[in-house]
């Protein structure tokens, strides 16, 4: 993935450099601009893969006091460049950030919008400097000891540096086997944080003094009660388009992965017509609906259409699931790897992907928009609720109170006792202070999918960026300013697919497979048409899922996963009962009990966390 790395006060500045790059290329297209201060205290360098960020960088300022690496771009350049219009005139995004840097200072991080992280070096004032766009939306980490400090985009190209220490984060781990993913700002390892979201960091180089402020956060959006369903709709719908617009109005080729969900027919529905027409691509079993219901999108759209087959055997797996570790060290559970296999084609064809990730959070998911959650009667009644739902229901459902006190070994045991509650009791008490509403969507935003779906984004950025219209400020201010009540049921959704892409409402979604028309008579009848013609074996069962992990994990990935679980290196750690960890996999080889795959696959992607990144 593009990011920007570098160290501070080291022994070894440029070796470090070149240690930490060879860590992190993963394909022959990656690049990779260096370079290091006079005095050997500071270096600094960007990975790239040739797309975005084009110009060598660094950026130095004329007087040399300022250089300024990129990663990422601005969505907002042309405001940008009518505020500075008194400066010389610049035509690069790192150029640009550079001018606003010199402007503004760190006030600049609240003018860009974007996805982005920047790092200044200050040679006068002796400081480096860090800021990101409001959702983090190019994750980072960082490792600071003293006066010592060091970052990167993945955390493996930290793990040689001496200030650098590999103690396992317990809470970590109890958060990974109960949600399959890390909460808050949390990595594996204690020594290493990632970099939060909204934020600028700022490292005096000779005290090793660290501030971290956040200049934006969820409290900053308005409230617009008054607004009514029809309004929202209207409004939600034209910041939605005008946002696709902006993002697909450049020379860049953009491309759709369609689903058969509400979010990428939404995108492609939207998206101003190319010439050739805009690629879209789906992958999966041939007879799974997201290929189906894509299939038809993409023809009454007209699109260049790929469909990436993902054979029932799970044979698919086993040549891309090192690679996907490598890109996503862990974070993300190997069961979520199904968009690996199509990159190398698409590399050839599109530039980004126009992605609908977390759309269906942003237009209302019954999840995360229901009373309970909306208007919980106290806070004790929200964190209890919402445990569960992320142990238990947000993914494939983790391991109960009850398994974690088997699994671990007795030592272990008393270690990690109430260690993922207690995390997550905190983590979700700061976003009571915002309004209670949307409390706990703002904390499933940053701790779901800023923590685990946006790892999709992240593996596929080894290959294309990526650039999201629903994560644009303008919508996402407006949309969680509304009374959550108006996005209930995808109700406003379906209303703004209806009267701006007509003819995809009337294709089904992938859910129920019923249409997502707003025409109250034409839904009713059809979804009633198909409950009926389920139940009489009329319409084919095609399958939900399109890849089929479970089947996959009894069969062909069988020998893998236990080659991996019972090798004895992870009895020999006594953090696991070892017999235990064979009754979960005979739970699951059984086969008479559904999703123990959510109990199974941590355990198999925390295996290779400890023998890739620890051992």
């Amino acid at each position: 993935m593009s990011g920007i790395f570098g160290i501070v006060n080291a022994d070894d500045t440029e070796s470090y450099l070149n240690r930490a790059a060879q860590r992190m290329i993963h394909y022959d297209w990656y690049t990779v601009d260096k370079w290091v201060a006079p005095n050997n205290q500071v270096g600094l360098a960007k990975l790239g893969i040739g797309i975005f960020n084009k110009q060598t960088q660094p950026i130095i300022s004329t007087n040399s006091k300022l250089t300024l690496f990129l990663s990422g771009e601005f969505y907002n350049t042309a405001g940008i460049r009518n505020e500075l219009s008194l400066r010389q005139p610049v035509t690069d995004d790192a150029e640009l950030a550079l001018a606003a840097f010199e402007a503004w200072d760190m006030d600049c991080a609240q003018r860009l919008e974007g996805a982005f992280f920047i790092v200044v070096y200050d040679n006068e004032r002796q400081r480096l400097v860090f800021m990101n766009d409001r959702f983090g939306l190019y994750p980072h980490y960082y490792s600071i000891s003293g006066n010592h400090l060091a970052f990167a985009p993945e955390v493996k190209a930290l793990l040689d540096v001496p200030h650098v220490t590999r103690n396992l984060n317990l809470v970590a781990v109890a958060e990974y086997l109960r949600f399959q993913h890390l909460l808050g700002t949390k990595t594996f390892h204690e020594s290493i944080q990632q970099f939060p979201y909204g934020s600028i960091g700022e490292f005096e180089l000779n005290t090793g003094r660290w501030t971290l402020t956040r200049y934006w956060d969820w409290d900053q959006i308005p409230d617009n009660p008054q607004v009514t369903f029809d309004e929202a709709v209207v409004e939600v719908g034209r910041r939605l388009q005008t946002g696709i617009e902006r993002l697909s109005s450049d020379s860049l080729r953009p491309g759709v992965f369609l689903s058969g969900g509400l979010d990428s027919r939404a995108i492609i529905g939207m998206v101003p017509k190319r010439d050739p027409a805009t690629i879209t691509a789906t992958f999966g079993n041939p007879q799974s609906r997201d290929v189906y219901y894509a299939g038809q999108i993409a023809a009454a759209m007209g699109t260049r259409h790929h469909w990436f087959d993902l054979p029932v055997d799970g044979s698919w797996v086993t040549p891309v699931v090192d690679q996907h570790f490598s890109l996503t060290e862990g974070f993300h559970s190997w069961i979520h790897l199904h968009g690996m296999t199509m990159l190398p084609t698409l590399r050839g064809l599109i530039d980004y992907n126009l992605s609908g990730w977390d759309g269906g959070t942003l237009m209302g998911d019954s999840d995360l928009v229901n009373p309970i959650l909306n208007n919980p009667v106290n806070f004790s009644t929200l964190v209890t609720t919402s445990f569960q739902r992320f142990n238990q229901s947000f993914t494939w459902p983790g391991i109960t109170e009850a398994e974690e006190r088997l699994l671990y070994k007795p030592v272990f045991a008393k270690q990690m006792a109430g260690l993922a509650f207690d995390s997550y009791r905190e983590e979700l008490a700061s976003y009571w202070n915002f309004k209670h509403d949307y409390a706990h969507e703002y904390f499933y935003l940053v701790n779901h999918c800023l923590r685990m779906t946006i790892n999709m984004i992240t593996f596929a950025r080894s290959h294309i960026e990526a650039r999201f219209p629903f994560w644009d400020y303008n919508l996402v201010d407006f949309v969680y300013s509304l009374k959550p009540e108006i996005r209930q049921q995808k109700l406003m959704y379906r209303h703004i697919l209806t009267q701006r892409t007509p003819q995809l409402a009337m294709i089904p979604y992938d859910k129920k497979e019923y249409l997502p028309t707003s025409n109250a008579v034409l839904h009713n009848v059809q979804a009633l048409t198909r409950r009926v013609g389920r139940r009489l074996h009329i319409y084919p069962d095609r399958p939900l899922m399109y890849a089929d992990y479970e089947i996959y994990l009894r069969k062909a990935l069988r020998p893998w996963a236990e080659n991996l679980l019972y090798n004895g290196r992870l009895a020999e750690r006594g953090m696991f009962n070892a017999d235990y960890v064979h009754d979960l996999m005979d739970r699951h080889m059984d086969g008479r009990e559904e999703w123990i795959i959510g109990k199974v696959s941590p355990l198999i992607s925390l295996e290779m966390v400890m023998q890739r990144l620890f051992d």
